[in-house]
């Protein structure tokens, strides 16, 4: 049984740097044992959950960086987890994170949790005295069928809807949950950033953020060659060495425009395939800037 994540009542109040060390030492402390992945996904009877506006809000709405023990992952069932640092490496006119870097905890993880790999990275930022912020991201480009490499795709936070129906309607229900929050601009697989401009890892808040609209991660050759073929993506990953620089980070101020280099991420750790972090490290999703956006 995994364990009951020892966050104390303050948890929320310490520093980013007290926090993601809590964190990742319950993720470092219950590990899957080798040669014993999980694999089982979710069935289509508790995946109908997915559909519904009220589950969904918990996506949203649920505090912290746990799930409660009761709440299943129905997607991105399972996945490994490692620490990042995200650099700015070029000026840049975005604000928060975007402007400062910051280190986080990563996940990467089967999107679909079960049937077809579709890979995805959420990486959690800590700020001092504050919730933690998530950035989100899936394939920026559809995949081909069959494709189970970790990094034969870059990854964004605006990504290509659906094509199957089933992932149609999940899509659509998140979606119709965004806009019950009062969200402007989660369409489908575009997951807003307003939330990482407008805090930086000390709590500081600039006088006016500035959002990129569209951030890609595009794998570096270093890691394209770390990674093994022909393996479960955890154990791929796993053979991934901490230093290894993964990507280089490009952003773009709207949608339809073309990136520009802004910084770059590297692995500070090895990648581990953990029972808490399948069962209880929760990634927020944010609803955007609430109202009309342009």
């Amino acid at each position: 049984m995994v364990a009951v994540m020892s966050i104390t009542a303050d948890y929320a109040a310490r520093k980013a740097s007290e926090k993601r060390a809590l964190l990742w030492s319950e993720i470092a402390a219950d590990l899957h044992a080798d040669g014993a992945l999980p694999s089982r996904a979710p069935g289509g009877l508790s995946r109908l959950r997915l559909l519904s506006v009220d589950f969904n809000r918990g996506s949203f709405e649920l505090p912290g960086d746990a799930l409660p023990p009761e709440r299943r992952k129905l997607v991105h069932t399972w996945g490994a987890c490692a620490r990042l640092r995200f650099e700015i490496t070029h000026k840049t006119r975005y604000t928060g994170f975007f402007e400062t870097g910051g280190e986080a905890i990563a996940r990467f993880s089967d999107a679909k949790g079960g049937g077809d790999f579709l890979p995805s990275i959420a990486l959690k930022f800590f700020v001092d005295g504050q919730a933690s912020r998530n950035l989100l991201t899936l394939p920026a480009a559809a995949r081909a069928k069959g494709d189970a490499r970790c990094f034969s795709s870059a990854f964004s936070n605006a990504a290509p809807g659906a094509t199957t129906f089933d992932g149609k309607l999940v899509q659509g229900a998140f979606e119709r949950t965004s806009r019950a929050l009062g969200g402007s601009r989660l369409h489908a697989v575009y997951l807003p950033l307003h939330h990482l401009a407008s805090i930086a890892e000390n709590g500081e808040a600039p006088a006016v953020a500035v959002v990129p609209d569209r951030v890609e991660l595009r794998p570096t050759q270093d890691a394209i060659r770390a990674c093994p073929e022909g393996v479960d993506f955890r154990a791929a990953l796993a053979a991934v060495p901490a230093g290894t620089k993964l990507f280089d980070v490009l952003a773009a101020a709207a949608i339809d425009e073309p990136t520009e280099i802004l910084g770059a991420i590297w692995q500070d750790s090895a990648w581990l395939a953990s029972r808490y972090g399948d069962e209880r490290l929760f990634f927020a999703h944010d609803v955007g800037p609430v109202g009309p956006h342009g």
